[in-house]
């Protein structure tokens, strides 16, 4: 089994002086660096990593060594390498293991993990999308049952949660044993190609995001009330266009970026897309830098924006729908985009 890597700096048990410590670190290499979408990333791993050990360090002093091999696991923005500064909680573990306490042992190595990343900066995931969670932290075999119960039962809460699984990356463990259940789910929708219409409606309700006449369409309630959706309107159409193509073509990969790599030759009207969906991520972190805390990471002030901005958006936005129809259009008729 994989182990939990020691870092010199948290040693001992001091578990509260450690968190600060860790997120102290994070606030100098995430909150005070000029970054690129890659380098943040890289920054976001190493925090993670960091937190992860301490997590599994912490649950080994009280409840011995894992008794089995397990992966952990990314979704969300994290399983996808597309954090912005602030992020929320996403994630998942899979264990090696059939035996009642084992689940035991993991459920709590899962809390200790949630514990730990909320200590150092990571949002709680109000979905609770987490490894504390029994519906995402599971024996590979209960696992592998509830991806194909998921995908029986057709309703949308349960291909939601489908799809939120889709975007999994392993970063500690044993990867193999995700691989293994993206296996599974690849095959049951290669079985019934019918389940990929499903799940291309399921995230089909486009919001809309410029007006009659032709301004940014901005919240009108709520705490970001007058302010622009930027993850909803710009970026979830590529996302979402590109996770469907990564089911239909069966790529591991969860990252969009490598999703629009993946793709083969006949979807090249589709890769040029890709240099838009560059743009826009390191856009977002120009416009983000000085943001405070997670609530407010995914909106803009259109206000604060210039004219050359704002047709840049704007552009994002139209090409992203049509993006996003294209492949809707083609998929639901069983064919490819």
């Amino acid at each position: 089994m994989t182990e939990a890597k020691v870092y010199p700096e948290y040693e001992g048990q001091e578990w509260d002086k450690h968190y600060q410590f860790l997120y102290e670190d994070r606030l100098k290499t995430i909150h005070k660096q000029e970054h690129t979408s890659a380098s943040l990333q890289e920054c976001h791993e190493a925090i993670i990593q960091k937190a992860l050990c301490l997590a599994i360090k912490k649950t080994e002093s009280e409840w011995g060594q894992p008794p089995t091999h397990f992966a952990f696991f990314l979704m969300g923005s994290g399983g996808r390498r597309e954090q912005s500064f602030w992020s929320d909680q996403d994630h998942g573990l899979v264990f090696d293991s059939d035996e009642e306490q084992d689940e035991h042992y993991f459920l709590q190595l899962g809390k200790e993990i949630v514990f730990a990343l909320d200590k150092v900066g990571y949002k709680l995931c109000e979905g609770k999308v987490m490894a504390s969670s029994p519906k995402w932290c599971k024996s590979l075999q209960d696992w592998k049952q509830q991806i194909n119960k998921w995908l029986k039962d057709d309703t949308w809460e349960s291909l939601r949660f489908t799809l939120t699984f889709v975007d999994s990356r392993s970063v500690y463990g044993k990867e193999e044993l995700l691989d293994d259940l993206k296996k599974t789910f690849f095959q049951a929708v290669e079985a019934n190609p019918s389940l990929l219409g499903r799940l291309t409606e399921n995230t089909g309700r486009l919001k809309k995001g410029i007006g009659l006449f032709n301004q940014l369409l901005v919240e009108t309630k709520g705490k970001h009330k007058g302010q622009f959706d930027f993850k909803q309107i710009v970026l979830f159409p590529y996302v979402n266009a590109l996770r469907l193509l990564a089911i239909e073509q069966q790529i591991y990969e969860s990252s969009t970026l490598s999703r629009f790599q993946l793709l083969p030759e006949k979807y090249n009207e589709v890769k040029r897309v890709q240099r838009l969906f560059e743009e826009m991520l390191e856009m977002r972190l120009i416009w983000h830098r000085n943001t405070k805390n997670y609530e407010d990471i995914h909106h803009l002030n259109v206000k604060e924006l210039s004219q050359l901005e704002r047709r840049q958006i704007k552009q994002w936005v139209r090409e992203g729908h049509k993006l996003y129809q294209l492949i809707e259009g083609n998929l639901k008729k069983g064919g490819s985009a």
